[in-house]
């Protein structure tokens, strides 16, 4: 199946500018995993069970793209350790997760034609960066909003929305004006919504596990 919101999140977040972000911007990348793990709660793959991240349906995560091995791995790792959810997130700050992840949904929209493939020198090392056209990325833009706006949004709508409110980008895809009236519709829909209560707290506890990591580089740094 589809990984529809990471696929939306690539589109709306990769671009170049002064760097890449989803290929190299921690942060980015680390919620860019997340995404992933957002998809594939929603196809019934994982699941939240006992406060700890579970694999609900094991055919369905071998049956995954091979980009996912990596990420299958660490799931299967954590299985046999008596961790917490917080324990079992922690992959999200992965590199090699992250960057299995990117080449291969990156790939996958550049044979939609959804995206160009560009070559950036990033530390004298030349890094493939699959940048999103900007009608693909408008187009995105465009869905996520008519959706929000439709009293029926869908889970990867509400899983989209979750990830860039918790990393405060909104405001930078939408006119102040703009965004009271969507952010209104948006928590009005969502009020009774278990399921996203659930995901707000895998974005939470995300944010959370960044945080303490980067204080971790920080500290390497120093």
């Amino acid at each position: 199946m589809t990984l529809t919101t990471a696929e939306k999140f690539f589109l709306l977040t990769e671009r170049i500018g002064k760097k890449p972000v989803l290929r190299t911007r921690f942060t980015t990348q680390a919620y860019f995993v997340l995404a992933v793990v957002l998809d594939l709660v929603t196809q019934g793959v994982l699941a939240i069970s006992h406060e700890r991240l579970t694999v609900a349906d094991s055919k369905k995560l071998a049956a995954q793209p091979t980009y996912v091995t990596v990420l299958r791995e660490r799931l299967q790792a954590n299985a046999g350790q008596d961790e917490t959810l917080e324990a079992d997130l922690k992959f999200v700050t992965s590199w090699n997760v992250a960057n299995a992840l990117y080449d291969g949904i990156g790939g996958g929209l550049l044979k939609q034609g959804l995206t160009e493939k560009k070559i950036f020198q990033n530390n004298l090392i030349p890094k493939v960066i699959y940048l999103p056209l900007d009608a693909s990325r408008a187009q995105v833009l465009a869905d996520f909003k008519a959706d929000i706006f439709s009293d029926a949004p869908a889970v990867t709508t509400r899983n989209l929305y979750a990830l860039l409110e918790q990393q405060d980008v909104l405001k930078y895809l939408f006119s102040s004006s703009e965004l009271v009236k969507l952010t209104a519709a948006f928590e009005r829909e969502v009020a009774t919504d278990s399921r996203y209560q659930e995901t707000q707290r895998l974005t939470a506890m995300a944010g959370h596990i960044i945080q303490m990591k980067k204080f971790e580089m920080d500290g390497w740094l120093s």
